[in-house]
Formats: structure tokens, C-alpha cells, sequence
């Protein structure tokens, strides 16, 4: 099938890879984007992690923690410019607001909304959409990256941490910290997709099938591999930012015996503009 130029250089964009290995790799999976991505990882060409497919759209990820609860969202714009304009920012902390009251699981179907958003449109004259939200309950702490104003930025991350010790403003804010700077897939390998895990197991397969060493090198090989990708992966298994010579689970663990308490991670929601 004819390849066009777009779809060469949308390739090469994501992966990495030169114009010729993306040619190839689109024309061997039918012009199919993710497949020839996935391809490519095979051959060893791409880069490890898939950047966004799209053009990142502008706007603010907002913020907001109120009485044991908590919302995100993100609401896009189609310039940067339009996301430092104060009419933007009360868009977004006045959608937070409903957000945080309101238990619609679509927040983007509640009237008020709609109307919040066409009355922006029709003020700022661009493309305004929310694009996601989210909610949670419980004890929460929040950090907002590149913050251009209260609880607003590039960044947004939540955390519920249970503990009998309530007083873990510390700890919260580094782990959300952490998690805006390093985006882990999940909390731990248990709950983490495990067809993110097969995948990632078929693409190491193909990396190691022509290296011509036994089957019970390769399963080491294997083994060392994904143990390794769900370290830097997985909340728990990172390495701390803050201090690299620790994994966030071992910090978690060192904070929870100096205070004599159990601390356990239930949930964490990050968002980023256009990821």
C-alpha cells in the first residue's frame, strides 16, 4: 500500500527512527501507526517509551482538594497564550468546582459545564474542550507542576495514602512530586495491566531471538529485562527523585517505621497537557 510523507514523519516523530526504517516498518504493518511502532521496538530502532501520537494540545490541568475530596481535569485550549489568560483560569477552577460536588462519573454532559465552556468560546474566541476528570475520596495530597496559578499548571497529580498517622503532608507531597517528574504506570507490578507486561515480554522476545544463546541464558535474560522494566515503571520500584539511592517503596517503608505507622498507597490519578 502507498505510504504517504505524514505518516513517514508522524513515525518518526514517535519513535525515533530513521525515514527508511519507518517506511518499512508502515509498509510491513498496513499502514497501521502503533503496530509499526511496535515494530520498530522489535528491531531495537525505537525508543523505549511511545511519546504522544498527536500534536500536544494547550491548555491547564487544574486541581482541587476539599474535605477528603479531590478532582483533576484537563481542559484544552487551542494556544498557550489562552492558557495564562484569566478568563481561562476561572473556566477551569469554576468546572473544578462542580467537579468537586458533583457525582457525575461525565462531567462533560452536565449542562452547566457545557454552558461554562460555549460562554468561554464565545469570550476568548478559541477551541476550548474539557478534555478529562476525575475524582477521589479519601486522604488526599496533590502537587501541580509549572503552576501558573493556584492549583493550576502543565502537571497535576493526586494521592490517597491510608495510614493510622493522618499527618503525612511530607511524604505526600514528595510522592506526588515524584510522580509528575517519572509518570510510573501503576503502583506496583500487582496492579499493573499485565497485557502492558506481554507486550513489553513479545517485544524483548523479538530483541533476543537472533542472538544465538540457549534457551536457559535467555530466560534470564528475560527475567533480568522485565524485572528491570517494572522497576522503572512501577510507583514502588522507582528510584526515589529525590534521593536515586532509594526506591520510592523503600522511602515509604524508612518514613512509616521513623513514625511508627503503616502506610499504604490506594490510588494516584496524573495528568499531563496533551499526554
Amino acid at each position: 500500500m502507498a505510504i504517504s510523507a505524514k505518516e513517514v514523519q508522524e513515525l518518526r516523530k514517535i519513535s525515533g527512527a530513521g525515514m527508511m526504517e519507518c517506511k518499512l516498518a508502515l509498509n510491513e504493518s498496513g499502514g497501521d501507526l502503533t503496530q509499526a511502532f511496535k515494530l520498530l521496538r522489535e528491531k531495537g530502532i525505537a525508543k523505549a517509551e511511545k511519546k504522544s501520537s498527536r500534536d500536544a494540545n494547550e491548555g491547564l490541568v487544574g486541581v482541587k482538594v476539599l474535605n477528603g475530596k479531590a478532582s483533576i481535569v484537563e481542559i484544552n485550549s487551542e494556544t498557550d497564550f489562552v492558557s495564562r489568560n484569566s478568563e481561562f483560569h476561572q473556566l477551569v477552577n469554576s468546572i473544578l468546582d462542580i467537579s468537586i460536588v458533583s457525582n457525575d462519573a461525565e462531567l462533560d454532559s452536565k449542562q452547566e459545564v457545557i454552558d461554562l465552556i460555549n460562554n468561554a468560546v464565545g469570550k476568548i474566541g478559541e477551541n476550548i474542550v474539557l478534555r478529562r476528570s476525575n475524582s477521589i475520596s479519601g486522604n488526599i495530597y496533590s502537587y501541580v507542576h509549572n503552576s501558573v496559578s493556584d492549583g493550576l499548571g502543565k502537571i497535576g497529580v493526586l494521592i490517597d495514602l491510608d495510614s493510622e498517622n493522618k499527618e503525612l503532608s511530607e511524604v505526600g507531597k514528595n510522592l506526588c512530586m515524584h510522580i509528575a517528574a517519572l509518570n510510573p504506570k501503576s503502583i506496583s507490578e500487582n496492579d499493573l495491566d499485565n497485557n502492558i507486561i506481554l507486550s513489553e515480554k513479545d517485544i524483548i522476545k523479538q530483541q533476543l531471538k537472533d542472538t544465538g544463546k540457549p534457551d536457559n541464558i535467555l530466560e534470564k535474560m528475560m527475567d533480568g529485562k522485565i524485572k528491570k522494566f517494572l522497576e522503572e515503571n512501577t510507583l514502588l520500584g522507582q528510584k526515589l527523585v529525590m534521593d536515586p539511592t532509594i526506591t520510592v517503596g523503600q522511602y515509604v517503608d524508612k518514613f512509616a517505621e521513623e513514625n511508627s505507622c503503616k502506610i499504604s498507597i490506594n490510588q494516584f490519578i496524573r495528568y499531563e497537557i496533551g499526554a
